[in-house]
Order: C-alpha cells, then sequence, then structure tokens
C-alpha cells in the first residue's frame, strides 16, 4: 500500500491511502516526524467542525510538541452527513463497518507506519466525536488504552431516524442493559476494555448532562465496578466549576473518571493563555472558565513528560 501526505492549512498534514475507507472519511496529523514507537492521540471533532476547528478549541498540538506524541484527526465529509457529524446514529458506520471501519484502518495504519505499540493509542471525542469514539471502543476495545468523552451519550443509544429525539432528554436504562450494548459487538471477547473519561456540563441541552450518568453506567459495567464514584476531588485544580469523581476498585483504581463542569452547556472547557497549565480558544463551541481540559486529559492518559 502506498501512503501519501498533503500539507493542510500551516502544520497538519493530510493522509491520503490509509486504507479502503468504507465510511469515505478524511485523516489528517500533526507531529508524525520520524515518530517511531510514540504514543498516538485521535481526535475526532463535533458537529459543523473539523480537524482544524477541533484542535484550534482543545490545542492538542501544544500538548505533542511538549510531550512528544503524535495526533491524528479523523475528519467528517459534508457528502457523508450535511452537519459534518460522525453517524454513531447509523447501523451502517457503527458496526465494524463504514466510519468505525474506515477510523480501524487509520490505527492499523499508524501502527504499521509509525511502529507503535498497539497499547499506545488514546481517543479525545467532543460531541458527535465524543459518540463515535465510542463506538470504536465497543467494537475494538484492544485496540484503545484511554478514551475522554467530551460531551457524550452512551454507545447505541438511538440507531437511525430515532437519534432526532437525542436534543433535550435523557433515556435511561438498568447498567447492565448500557453495557450489553457494548459486549454483544464482540461476543466471545474476555480481554481488556479501555478506561474511559468522562467530561460533561451540566447545563448541556444538546447531549442532555443527565446522559452523564448513563455513559458512567455503561462503562462501569462494562468494567464490572460499581457505578457510584469510589474517590474523589472536589474544586478539582483549585477551580469552583470542576469536580472530579472517580470509579474503581482495587485492580481499576481509575477504570472511569468524570470531569463534571458547573454551569456549562455543550462546550469545551479552556483556559487562554500561554501558562504550562493552559490552552485553547474561547469560541461558540468552548467557553473559557480557566481550565483547560485537554491538560489534564494529557496528564490522565499518562502522557505527560
Amino acid at each position: 500500500m502506498t501512503y501519501k501526505l498533503l500539507l493542510f492549512g500551516t502544520d497538519l498534514k493530510e493522509v491520503l491511502n490509509f486504507g479502503s475507507n468504507p465510511g469515505n472519511l478524511k485523516l489528517f496529523t500533526f507531529n508524525d516526524s520520524l515518530a517511531k514507537n510514540k504514543p498516538i492521540v485521535f481526535v475526532l471533532h463535533g458537529c459543523v467542525q473539523n480537524a482544524e476547528k477541533i484542535e484550534e478549541l482543545s490545542d492538542w498540538k501544544k500538548a505533542a510538541i511538549k510531550n512528544d506524541f503524535v495526533v491524528f484527526y479523523p475528519q467528517q465529509k459534508i457528502i457523508n452527513n450535511a452537519s459534518a457529524c460522525f453517524n454513531f446514529f447509523s447501523e451502517s458506520d457503527i458496526n465494524k463497518n463504514g466510519e468505525c471501519l474506515s477510523i480501524y484502518q487509520m490505527m492499523r495504519y499508524a501502527i504499521d507506519t509509525l511502529k507503535i505499540d498497539s497499547t499506545r493509542i488514546f481517543l479525545y471525542g467532543a460531541s458527535a466525536g465524543a459518540c463515535m469514539s465510542e463506538v470504536v471502543c465497543a467494537n475494538y476495545p484492544w485496540l484503545i488504552n484511554t478514551a475522554a468523552l467530551c460531551g457524550a451519550i452512551p454507545y447505541r443509544t438511538y440507531v437511525g431516524l430515532k437519534a432526532i429525539n437525542l436534543l433535550g432528554k435523557t433515556e435511561i436504562r438498568p447498567a447492565k442493559e448500557w453495557g450489553d450494548l457494548v459486549r454483544n459487538q464482540n461476543t466471545f471477547y474476555t480481554g481488556k476494555y479501555p478506561r474511559i473519561i468522562l467530561a460533561h456540563g451540566t447545563e448541556d441541552f444538546v447531549t442532555d448532562y443527565g446522559y452523564a450518568a448513563e455513559v458512567i453506567k455503561q462503562w462501569t459495567n462494562i468494567h464490572g465496578i460499581t457505578d457510584q464514584p469510589t474517590d474523589g476531588v472536589p474544586r478539582f485544580g483549585n477551580n469552583d466549576k470542576v469536580d472530579l469523581y472517580i470509579y474503581g476498585n482495587g485492580k481499576q483504581k481509575a477504570a472511569v473518571m468524570f470531569y463534571e463542569i458547573k454551569g456549562v452547556s455543550h462546550q469545551l472547557p479552556v483556559d487562554v493563555g500561554e501558562g504550562e497549565k493552559q490552552g485553547g480558544q474561547d469560541r461558540i463551541f468552548s467557553t473559557d472558565i480557566d481550565f483547560f481540559l485537554t491538560y489534564y486529559i494529557v496528564k490522565d492518559f499518562g502522557l505527560m513528560k
């Protein structure tokens, strides 16, 4: 297979021919020069965004340069979805097929060309990108170390036209029922599932804030742990708007983590500035609350030098 790179903007490069690409997605990368055996973070954008926009808000390039890892940015095409959302609700994209399979091929490209350990792949997604990250975790759990989900709903909450019911209300189900939706993707799989880091604003009306509890139920059930926090840090980072909850047991002390962002809607928390713990931009899908979420996710991923 031939791999070809095209320049995108100033420093993101488009990767062509990473596979058969059944989902018809684009792929961009940053900091991949001589990147042998480095960790890789896949960053998935939200609706009405693209690779450049999610990078502008989340500022993963800054973390990649400082901590020496590679970033890949899958990107939706308007021809697939008029709002540029990843199709996390489409049967043709969420079962080792379509867009899900395209992202798997991107990961195989990364493993094969950058010669990385397959346990060093991390996912970060916002909104529809967070939901598609769960799709990948459910279908290919053995490839993902940890996934960070910003404003997500559980995997397979809605499929098909029922996705229109997403706005403004929460679908509540028992934890085992949520967990079975993930387990059914790999009936005979007995290996580890990815750690999950969730961030959700308490005023979110798009992916309703109530879904935070349902996502926690789904993934704690997958890990076989309680959906009640076993540890926590109020006013995390000395910020009145952030509480951290941790879910685990003796063997899995932080299998699931939840950053509750108080008073924030469907937006990424940032802290605009040049300081070590600062980054991101204050835009329509982000808000400056003096808390740069990406910085803390890098720490939670174990990538900070």
